[in-house]
C-alpha cells in the first residue's frame, strides 16, 4: 500500500549516474537506506537522503512510524538538457549535453508476511525428463 510519494525535479545530475543509487534503494527499509546513503560518496546519495527524509516527515504527519516503511519505488527519469558548445579545430564547434534528472521515491508500509502453512499444502512439482534422444546417441559417433 503506497503511503507517500516524494520527488525532486530538474536536478543537475546525469540520469545514468542517478539511476545506480536509485536501483540500490529499491525494496529497502527506509531507515536502513537512510543510514547507508549517508556513507556513500555519490552526489545522488545526498539528493536521495533529502528525498527520504522528506518522505519520512510526511509519513509521520500521517501517523506512520519510520521503521515500518519500505522504499517501494525509486526511479530516475531524464529531465531537460542544456546544450553547450566547445571549440574545435578550424573554427568549428561540437555540441555536448548537460543532462538533468527527475528523482522520485515512493514509500509504502511493510506488510506482514502470511504464514507459509496454509490449509492447502503445496505438492512439489515433478520434473519431466527429456525423452528425446540426440542423433549422436541413436546412431553412434559420426566420423
Amino acid at each position: 500500500m503506497k503511503i507517500i510519494t516524494v520527488s525532486l525535479r530538474e536536478q543537475r545530475i546525469s540520469p545514468k549516474k542517478a539511476n545506480l543509487v536509485m536501483a540500490y534503494l529499491r525494496g529497502k527499509n527506509a531507515e536502513v537506506a537512510l543510514q547507508e546513503l549517508k556513507l556513500m560518496p555519490q552526489k545522488n546519495a545526498r539528493l536521495a537522503v533529502a528525498l527520504i527524509k522528506s518522505g519520512l516527515d510526511a509519513a509521520e504527519k500521517k501517523g506512520f512510524n519510520g521503521e515500518d516503511l519500505l522504499i517501494d519505488e525509486a526511479i530516475c527519469q531524464e529531465g531537460r538538457k542544456f546544450k553547450r558548445n566547445f571549440v574545435r579545430a578550424r573554427g568549428r564547434a561540437t555540441t555536448y549535453l548537460k543532462r538533468m534528472s527527475h528523482l522520485k521515491i515512493t514509500l509504502s508500509k511493510i506488510e506482514p508476511e502470511k504464514s507459509s502453512k496454509s490449509s492447502k499444502e503445496e505438492k512439489p512439482q515433478q520434473i519431466k525428463k527429456n525423452t528425446k534422444v540426440s542423433k549422436e546417441k541413436k546412431n553412434g559417433p559420426q566420423s
